[in-house]
């Protein structure tokens, strides 16, 4: 998805490389715990462990990012946000390399119902405060160009929606007072950005990220 929206996201990735060598992890307009987009490059093993054992549900780096706004170390977050399993968790990341760390997290334009998140890892030395505020400067680029709709305008969700409501091209376009050929066009687009094999698809895909039919709350 980023790919289609940001045509510079190859050198933010190569940034991120330099800041958080170990690893990074990128979530964007979480809603109800889930984003509408993710991204993991930390190692496989440490992937599946945390998969495996749900440790999203106890980790203290997410509980942080879910009720603060800015960025800090991960040996800077209160405890807290460390309770239960989240005790043991930094500790069992430390075996995979990530020893050290830091979490920018932000709201989306409209306030507190979208979260977005980055996090990154090294394993030689705390993170300096110019490269926390290089990982802030990433995350608000990326979330200036994904914005809280997945990249798409307004009138391409609104083509998605109609699509929803059971309506053909050309009913979409004669209610739109555009051509069918305009509605094709936003409709491809919505397809390409979301990464749907069709328009069917996108809307289904849309629907499930809550971006045509979405709930307001957190």
């Amino acid at each position: 998805m980023l790919h289609n929206i940001l045509p510079n996201i190859e050198n933010l990735e190569a940034r991120l490389g330099r800041i958080v060598p170990v690893g990074h992890m990128l979530a964007l307009n979480i809603r109800h715990l889930t984003p509408e987009f993710f991204q993991s490059t930390y190692p496989p093993d440490w992937v599946n462990i945390y998969t495996e054992r749900r440790y999203v549900m106890f980790d203290p780096i997410v509980a942080w990012a879910r009720f603060s706004v800015g960025s800090t170390r991960w040996s800077e977050i209160p405890a807290g946000f460390s309770r239960g399993p989240g005790l043991h968790i930094l500790e069992h990341a430390s075996q995979f390399g990530l020893n050290y760390g830091g979490v920018v997290s932000s709201r989306g334009p409209s306030g507190s119902h979208c979260l977005c998140v980055l996090s990154g890892a090294r394993e030689d030395r705390e993170l300096r405060a110019i490269e926390l505020q290089s990982l802030a400067e990433i995350l608000n680029e990326i979330v200036d160009a994904v914005g809280e709709h997945a990249g798409l305008t307004e009138v391409e969700l609104e083509a998605l929606r109609d699509l929803a409501a059971g309506m053909t091209h050309n009913e979409i376009a004669d209610q739109r007072g555009v051509s069918p050929a305009t509605i094709k066009k936003r409709l491809e687009r919505a397809r390409e950005v979301l990464g749907a094999r069709n328009a069917v698809h996108a809307v289904a895909i849309a629907t499930r990220r809550g971006l045509i039919f979405p709930d307001p709350t957190f």
